[in-house]
Order: C-alpha cells, then sequence, then structure tokens
C-alpha cells in the first residue's frame, strides 16, 4: 500500500524513534562535554594595536627647515599601513619568531618528519593575525595556550616590524650620507690643490692680498695676467669653499636625523598576558554538537523508515 510521506508520516516515525533520538542526543552532549571539558586546549588571546607615524616628520628638511609652511600629519598614509602589513605577514618575521621562541617545541612537532618546518608554520597562522582595524589602526594577534608567551610574540613581532619598517628609509639616508663625506673629502683635496696653487703663484710674481676700506679683497702684484689668473683661482676657492660649507651643514643635520632612534609605530595597546581563556567556548562546544546530532537523528530515522517503506512496495 502507498502512503503518502507527509507530515503526518514524519511525526509518527519521529514518535516511533523517539527514544532512540533522545538517547543519541543526550550521549552526544556528554560525550562532547567530556570533550571540551579534558580534552580541547584552551586558548588565551593576546593583542597589540599601534598607528605606523609619518616617518617624514624625523627628516631633515622638516627638522631643521623652520620656515616651511607645510603641515605634517604625524600618522602614516594608508600606504604606511599597508606597507607595515605586509612586513606583518612576510615569512621573514613569522619564521624568526617561530626560531627565537622554538615554536617546533611548543607544538610538539616531530622535527624528524619531512616538512615539519611547514607543519609548525601553519600551525602558527592558525592563530596569528595581522589586520587592518576599522579606524585605519593595525592590529596584531594571536592565539596561545601559553598566555606569557603569546603576550611576548606578539610585542616581539611589533619590535620586528618597526625596525624593519625604518631600516629602508635609513638605509637611504645612511647611503646619501656616505656620498655626501665622499663628495666633502674630494672639495677638500680640491680646496687644498687651489691653496698649494695659489702659495706657488703667489710666490713666484710677488702677488699681495689685503682687504679694502669697504671690506672687499684686493689683490696686487707686477705682472696683469698672473693677477687675474690668481683671482680666477680665488673666486673658484670660494665658490668652493661655500658649497663645502653648505654640504657639511647637511651632512650634520643628517647626522642628527641617523641618531634618531623615534619608533615608527605609535602603539596604543601592547600585548598582556591575558588572565582568561578565550576558547574554546565549552557550552557553545556541546550546544551546537547536541544540534547536530540531534538534527542528523531526525534526519537519518525519516530516512530510514522512507527505505523501509520503499523496500515494502518492491
Amino acid at each position: 500500500m502507498n502512503k503518502e510521506f507527509n507530515l503526518v508520516e514524519a511525526i509518527r516515525v519521529l514518535l516511533k524513534w523517539k527514544w532512540q533520538i533522545v538517547g543519541a542526543t543526550a550521549a552526544s552532549a556528554v560525550v562532547a562535554a567530556i570533550f571540551a571539558l579534558f580534552i580541547m586546549d584552551e586558548y588565551y588571546y593576546s593583542w597589540s594595536t599601534f598607528y605606523p607615524t609619518n616617518q617624514a616628520m624625523t627628516d631633515r628638511t622638516t627638522i631643521f627647515n623652520s620656515e616651511s609652511a607645510q603641515q605634517l600629519e604625524y600618522f602614516g598614509s594608508k600606504g604606511d599601513i599597508n606597507r607595515v602589513l605586509t612586513i606583518a605577514n612576510s615569512i621573514p618575521i613569522i619564521q624568526s619568531v617561530i626560531d627565537s621562541f622554538d615554536l617546533p617545541k611548543h607544538y610538539e612537532v616531530d622535527t624528524t618528519k619531512k616538512y615539519w618546518r611547514t607543519i609548525v608554520r601553519k600551525k602558527f597562522e592558525k592563530n596569528y593575525s595581522a589586520i587592518r582595524t576599522e579606524h585605519d589602526a593595525v592590529e596584531i594577534s594571536l592565539y596561545d595556550t601559553d598566555p606569557k608567551l603569546a603576550a611576548e610574540i606578539v610585542n616581539t613581532i611589533v619590535g620586528k616590524i618597526d625596525r624593519l619598517n625604518k631600516q629602508h628609509i635609513a638605509d637611504t639616508k645612511r647611503k646619501v650620507f656616505n656620498l655626501i663625506g665622499k663628495q666633502i673629502g674630494d672639495m677638500q683635496n680640491e680646496i687644498g690643490t687651489y691653496n698649494d696653487s695659489l702659495a706657488d703663484l703667489g710666490e713666484q710674481y710677488k702677488i699681495r692680498v689685503s682687504q679694502s676700506s669697504d671690506g672687499g679683497t684686493v689683490v696686487d702684484g707686477n705682472n696683469y695676467k698672473a693677477v687675474q689668473q690668481y683671482k680666477s683661482m680665488m673666486s673658484k676657492q670660494t665658490g668652493i669653499s661655500r658649497e663645502l660649507n653648505n654640504l657639511a651643514s647637511i651632512r650634520g643635520q643628517m647626522e642628527v636625523t641617523l641618531e634618531n632612534n623615534e619608533s615608527s609605530l605609535f602603539v596604543l595597546e601592547q600585548a598582556f598576558a591575558a588572565d582568561r581563556r578565550t576558547k574554546p567556548v565549552r557550552w557553545l562546544v556541546v550546544l551546537v554538537t547536541t544540534f547536530i546530532v540531534f538534527f542528523v537523528s531526525i534526519i537519518g530515522v525519516l530516512l530510514i523508515e522512507q527505505i523501509r517503506e520503499i523496500r515494502e512496495q518492491l
């Protein structure tokens, strides 16, 4: 006899199997509770929030140019945020943390396995996050079973990000600083050469240099051509001396900025060891597991009865 499988039939089937459904659901709840209480690891959450600063604030043109009307923002741009996020998620940063804190041992990974480094990195990346917040700050966070270790790792990562973020600009400044130093050395040699040439020319043609009443320089000698040559050389030497003084001033200013060890990050919240676990949420684990088993049990008994009906008809 054909039976239409409708709501009434479904309720009849559920009532028939009610004790099996209740038993399976109750058993799953007990198993889930035991698993959540005694087997699942407890994870603690640590985070640090910071803003990248505008590194142009420490540039010599900003520090020593008092006449500049340009107003610079203290915090960096979106480009600075993207650069910091790229550094935070880079392999060198992650690998250095793995090595520094001996995470293979902490994660209990067998280092004799072929791909143990990949396993450790995936375990770390699963619990690690570097994101841009809704307020355009950067948040570095980590879940770990050791709350103190989690905080130490996050703060270490922030420190490494700061060093790498400053490194490129500092290296560029250092290269320019060294090039200016070389140029200053060349100019000093050139001035020395002019001094020797002027001394020889003056001695040869008895050229005298004095100051006029108005503060100007007066060059006298018996040979007109030699005097003009002397004046030309003096003018070139004076020009190089002015440029040398200017470069020396710039190099001195750059040296001040190179010695500046200010952080490139404005840290709003430094990571600390959490005193309360974040996950697992045990009641939620039990609730979700119980619901899934209850739902699967209902579907299961309905399928069993439907298959039985089909077999009877055959």
